[in-house]
């Protein structure tokens, strides 16, 4: 799906939510603390434009606003209703509102399917209600909509506790209301605008899709920030994100990780958590920035919604502290950034005109002492030097020389494509920053600990965007789909490893040689044909991990060994004992398949053998995807350094690897029937590939 193509549909879809016309509060009343009536005053407050109704059977009024005792009543320009009536009486409003031509709902109470079966019951009833008279609908158990342009809000929140602010380039989609609510509070609190906002809560029509897709297509947007607690749908999600991220930054954060959370995210949003690992390969996958937590989501928007980004890792640490330098610079390492000396020429240079104990190594220490004509000098020539991507500088408050007034001289010889991250210390040093970097692309935090962060996560995400390039794929091996096709309709074979890997080597895949032993005198002919050296394996229906059985005998080498171990395994399998050859030693792979509850069918690639769960070097890779998807998953694990080549032996045949992985994403999404594949190992060598070992399950193995 492309954005392009469905950008009017969806923009035209939430536009009454952000700019509606006219507004109906249904349920408002003067009552102290009553829903409608606190949103009516956050309209008002806010300057909202259009006209708002107050509907309620007993004709109560507010003031600036008209009002009906129906929805009959209302004026024709309506085009929104905001429901602040008790879930109880709800459903009653959907008939009248479409019969009215209002044909969107912001449902903001709760009493539904986040409390109890009774509430659930509620919550289907509207879906299905909504879905019959054509109602698009937000919520319910939610805030709704924010619109800076047009000063448009739906909260029940007092304007007198939360600051909304102005116009800016970023737009939020939040599960949580609270979340949302407090991101724009802190934004306003840093002078930093947002376009739009939406919470839908319970989620039951319109969701984070819809919103990614319009915030993607509207062009005030350049930054979208979302926290959610589960997917409505991920394989739509990750396409949308796909598409947008080539153009603008989402960054995301994600509540729910655990088994543990989902409790308490189902009484939240009526919701359960999908998947965590795989939400982050989505992340990944899509080029989404991923954050933890609401700190550092609201610094995330800060960050990337006023400072320039650029590829690349290389920074240059200033500061007027040698501690803080110090700690900055294990702080960048540590995230993954390179904090590499200036050039000596560069470093001599300035030498000449600075005083001798100033420390010029990166982190530069200009000290207590230093000015900021001193400072300004020094970053001008060292930035000139073309050796940096970054700037990372703190000043501490409590000395003459460096203070906020350096902020408009850096302005003039900072080069106008380098991001620069600023930290500053002190009660009137940090507030006067902020003011002369108000409306400047210069991101000013109140902590070292903070900048440091920034600098690592525009790093991390000009790095991910680096990463999202083509590759190359050279011809290789083409295997044959055609065996797999339709293969497990038939539903009546045994799906073992021997029938799925021979299977597979019809599809032109390497497999061991092998031989079913049903009497002794087939080990003979095992001999004659596959040579030794030979292995041994119990097969049978329900035999699933070998090794743990002790169903595996291996380095058999002389015809008195074989006949030994296959007697003694015989005794404890009778009839279910192979025979196959063992092969030379290679880089193990496991590659598995399972289908996730959020996006779908997901190929599974690391380090194999039987340590798999000890090495836990393992990367998910969400289907359909891209050849270049693939090999970004595969280089991300240790595995895929081996592959690359290290030391003084030679690449592997990634080829081979690449066309298997291919095969088999193809399988899993054409084949519904298969719900799991384990193949561990896979072995790689420098120029082939064998399948060693292969499971699977089907809904073939789950008849009732």
């Amino acid at each position: 799906m492309s954005i392009e193509a469905n950008n009017v549909s969806s923009t035209h879809l939430l536009e009454p939510f952000f700019a509606p016309k006219g507004v109906a509060v249904i349920g408002a009343s003067p009552t102290p603390g009553n829903l409608g009536k606190r949103i009516v005053e956050s309209l008002l407050s806010q300057g909202y434009e259009g006209a708002i109704t107050i509907v309620h059977p007993q004709g109560h009024s507010l003031p600036g606003c008209d009002s009906v005792s129906a929805i009959n009543d209302l004026p024709e320009i309506t085009d929104l209703a905001i429901a602040a009536v008790s879930a109880d009486h709800v459903n009653d409003l959907i008939e009248p509102l479409a019969i009215k031509g209002v044909q969107n709902l912001i449902v903001i109470g709760g009493g539904f399917a986040e409390t109890d079966d009774a509430g659930r019951q509620l919550q289907n009833e509207l879906v299905k209600l909504c879905s019959r008279w054509g109602i698009r609908t937000i919520g319910p158990n939610c805030l709704g909509t924010f619109s800076s342009q047009n000063r448009f809000n739906s909260f029940f929140l007092s304007p007198d506790e939360i600051r909304l602010p102005d116009c800016g380039p970023v737009a939020i989609i939040s599960q949580s209301g609270a979340f949302m609510s407090t991101m724009l509070d802190q934004l306003s609190s840093r002078h930093l605008g947002v376009h739009r906002a939406i919470n839908f809560g319970n989620r039951t029509d319109i969701g984070e899709c819809e919103a990614l897709e319009s915030f993607g297509a509207d062009p005030a947007v350049n930054v979208i920030g979302v926290y959610l607690e589960s997917l409505q749908d991920g394989r739509r999600f990750l396409e949308l994100a796909q598409s947008i991220t080539r153009k603008k930054t989402i960054v995301i954060c994600k509540g729910g990780k655990v088994e543990t959370c989902n409790r308490a995210v189902q009484a939240h949003s009526a919701s359960l958590a999908g998947s965590y690992p795989v939400f982050q390969t989505a992340c990944e996958q899509a080029g989404m920035v991923e954050v933890q937590g609401l700190a550092e989501l609201i610094n995330a928007l800060h960050l990337f919604s006023v400072a320039n980004t650029r590829q690349g890792n290389r920074v240059l640490i200033v500061s007027n502290g040698g501690g803080m330098g110090v700690m900055l610079a294990d702080l960048c390492s540590k995230g993954g950034c390179i904090v590499d000396e200036p050039p000596v020429e560069v470093q001599k240079e300035l030498k000449e005109t600075l005083p001798g104990f100033y420390s010029l190594k990166n982190p530069v220490d200009l000290t207590v002492s230093g000015t900021n004509e001193q400072c300004v000098f020094a970053l001008e020539k060292l930035l000139n030097s073309g050796m940096y991507d970054c700037l990372l500088m703190v000043i501490l408050s409590g000395t003459e020389g460096i203070n906020a007034e350096i902020i408009p001289r850096l302005n003039k010889v900072l080069p106008k494509d380098l991001p620069m991250i600023l930290g500053a210390y002190g009660k009137d040093m940090y507030p006067k920053v902020c003011e002369y970097l108000r409306g400047k692309k210069i991101p000013v935090f109140p902590s070292g600990e903070e900048a440091a962060w920034a600098v690592n996560l525009l790093c991390r995400a000009g790095s991910q965007k680096a990463s999202l390039k083509k590759y190359e794929n050279k011809a290789g091996p083409i295997y044959r789909s055609a065996p797999l096709q339709s293969w497990l309709s038939q539903g009546n074979e045994v799906y073992d490893e021997m029938t799925l890997k021979q299977k597979l080597s019809e599809c032109g895949i390497r497999i061991p040689g092998r031989l079913h032993i049903r009497k002794s005198e087939d080990l003979h002919k095992a001999v004659n044909e596959i040579g030794f050296p030979l292995m041994l394996k119990v097969i049978g229906e329900g035999i699933q991990h070998k090794t743990e059985l002790k169903g595996i005998r291996s380095d058999l080498y002389k015809e008195n060994d074989l006949y030994i171990a296959w007697k003694d395994m015989n005794d404890a399998w009778p009839n279910q004992i192979w025979v196959e050859e063992q092969m030379p030693p290679g880089l193990d792979l496991m590659i598995g398949v399972h289908r996730d509850p959020d996006f779908g069918p997901v190929i599974v690639f690391g380090t194999g053998g039987k340590y798999v769960e000890l090495y836990q070097d393992i990367k998910q890779i969400i289907l359909p995807a891209e050849n270049d998807q693939i090999m970004q998953a595969i280089f991300r694990t240790k595995a895929g350094s081996i592959i690359q080549g290290i030391r003084s032996e030679g690449p592997l045949d990634i080829q081979k690897l690449l066309a298997f992985i291919n095969l088999i994403a193809e399988w899993v999404e054409a084949e519904s029937r298969l719900l799991s594949l384990d193949l561990n190992p896979v072995r790689l060598y420098s120029n082939s590939m064998v399948v060693l070992d292969a499971k699977m399950t089907s809904k073939n193995n789950f008849r009732d």
